[in-house]
């Protein structure tokens, strides 16, 4: 940095325009390099205060695999909806981690499989029969009555505490949220 500002002194005491601008894009890119340094030193010391300075020299490739629970996946096979319905999917998992994290079920437990079954039928009560089993979408023909009425008034819709997890954690505003609901039951 020294050597280039004696250059841009020498320059401008020259009067060697083309000088000038070399030594203050020499300048420039220097300056650059240092604060770019700087804020490498700042991350490694973020680092080293938050781990202890003990970092794993290499990332694992995979994760430890966790034998599988035969319960589980028992479970997940009576209920052909996990893993297809996104919207059940997701509301099972946050169900689990409120059962497991807020109020101490045992994931082994059948207490816990049958209160995750409770909830769901709870949050998606169209989606099962009457008898308890799921629903497949049948054909329904509907048909307009020759006269239209116009609702007056403003419409309200109801979020399930399911639906309200499900909006936050796709950071959707529940305003939002509630109006595609409404217009996907509308259609």
């Amino acid at each position: 940095m020294d050597s280039a500002q004696r250059e841009l002194a020498s320059a401008i005491e020259a009067g060697d325009a083309k000088a000038q601008v070399e030594a203050n894009k020499r300048i420039a890119t220097l300056a650059f390099d240092n604060a770019k340094l700087e804020q490498a030193k700042e991350r490694k010391e973020d680092v080293k205060l938050s781990d202890g300075g003990k970092l794993p020299r290499q990332t694992p490739q995979t994760l430890p695999e966790q034998p599988a629970d035969p319960q589980a996946e028992a479970w997940a096979s009576k209920n052909t909806w996990f893993g297809k319905d996104r919207a059940m999917t997701f509301t099972a998992f946050e169900i689990h981690k409120d059962l497991v994290e807020r109020e101490g079920y045992d994931p082994k437990s059948n207490e816990y499989y049958d209160e995750v079954n409770k909830r769901i039928k709870v949050d998606f009560p169209h989606k099962f029969a009457k008898d308890g089993h799921i629903e497949t979408s049948k054909p329904v023909q509907s048909v307009a009555s020759a006269q239209r009425s116009v609702k007056q008034g403003r419409q309200t819709v109801r979020l399930t505490s399911s639906q309200v997890a499900i909006a936050k954690k796709l950071g959707v505003p529940l305003e939002e949220y509630a109006k595609q609901l409404k217009l996907t039951k509308e259609a």
